[in-house]
């Protein structure tokens, strides 16, 4: 049994904020702590599910995404994967 989910990940508190305002009313998202796999960051992502990963994509497509960085996360039997995703996925 596993569970997926994207995040992604800000260099800075001021992105992190910045995005959330662009997707709270739009779609399901949640700030969290950045998995410890991610090691540049300033400690905050964005959580969603994977099933809005185009709709996320295309409302950010216009947005500056430097020191911003997309990744799909894997639960599985009590371990954890985080795997580096382009923005073009």
């Amino acid at each position: 049994m596993y569970t997926t989910f994207m995040i992604i990940a800000f260099s800075s508190t001021h992105q992190a904020i910045h995005f959330e305002r662009l997707l709270l009313h739009k779609h399901a998202i949640e700030l969290i702590p950045t998995p410890r796999e991610v090691s540049a960051s300033c400690g905050l992502s964005l959580k969603f599910e994977i099933e809005d990963l185009t709709a996320i994509l295309k409302e950010l497509e216009n947005e500056d995404k430097t020191g911003v960085q997309l990744y799909e996360v894997v639960i599985h039997d009590g371990g954890q994967k985080v795997v580096t995703m382009s923005w073009g996925a």
